[in-house]
Order: C-alpha cells, then sequence, then structure tokens
C-alpha cells in the first residue's frame, strides 16, 4: 500500500475545545502513511481510509519510511464525532456545505470523493477554492 497523495489536517471542535489525542495502533501489513493519511480500522489493524469507510478511526501522525509489518506500531491521531478535518475534494463539493445530509467517502488518492454520496463517513461543513478545499467531519467512527 503505497502512501496516498493527498492528507488531511485536524480543523477544529465543533463540539467544544477538544483537541485529537494521539495514540499507539497495530499496522496492517504493508502500511505506508504521510503525517494526515486518513486512516480506518479493519480486523484491529490500521489501514488507509480509501472507498467505502466503515470504521474512521483518525489520520496518521507519522511517517513511514518504509511499509510496515502487520501489528507495527503506528502513531495516530484520534478523531472525534464533531472534530473537523481540513482537506481535498475530487471535484466542486461547494453544493454539500452545511451538512447536506449527503455523506461522502475518499478516494484512492485521500481526497474526499465528490462522486460518491452513497454510503459515505464524510459529511461536509464548508468549502473554499471553488469547492476543492473542504471542511468535514466523520459520520463513521471506529469504537474507541
Amino acid at each position: 500500500m503505497a502512501a496516498i497523495a493527498y492528507t488531511w489536517a485536524f480543523a477544529r471542535d465543533l463540539a467544544g475545545t477538544r483537541i485529537p489525542v494521539i495514540t499507539t495502533l497495530k499496522a496492517a501489513a504493508s502500511l505506508e502513511t504521510k503525517i494526515g493519511t486518513p486512516l480506518m480500522m479493519v480486523s484491529g489493524q490500521v489501514s488507509p481510509a480509501v472507498g467505502s469507510v466503515t470504521s474512521f478511526i483518525g489520520l496518521a501522525a507519522q511517517d513511514t519510511a518504509a511499509a510496515l509489518s502487520a501489528n507495527d506500531p503506528i502513531k495516530v491521531e484520534l478523531i472525534a464525532p464533531g472534530m473537523l478535518i481540513k482537506g481535498t475534494a475530487t471535484a466542486d463539493i461547494s453544493a454539500a456545505e452545511g451538512f447536506s445530509g449527503k455523506t461522502y467517502d475518499f478516494a484512492s488518492d485521500g481526497r474526499l470523493d465528490q462522486g460518491d454520496s452513497v454510503n459515505g463517513c464524510l459529511s461536509v461543513h464548508r468549502t473554499e477554492d471553488s469547492g476543492l478545499t473542504v471542511w468535514a467531519t466523520v459520520t463513521k467512527f471506529a469504537a474507541f
């Protein structure tokens, strides 16, 4: 799994003044990350959050110099409900601003997939840069 091209960053907390906690979790085999890679949990291991995400956990808090082996430690910035993350969309997503009721998934390169609004994990709060820069909250979380 090569590291994705687009990364995300914690932007702010809609529910108050919480900040993400960084913790160490177990990596899936062949995991490669950059700081800000969106991550999900699959069978107790951290994998890149691409495609249909059912258990988002947070953002990578470390770069990996080489692919990790299964169960290697990886630092993760835990993102909780109501926390906004800032990233990039594949196309203008401004029509979904203001929590439109649609949810979107991550594309294989790490961007919000504007073309996939079925059973996604991201709800759009606001956009700028012609709808390509997006602030979103995650709607499907791993239990933590």
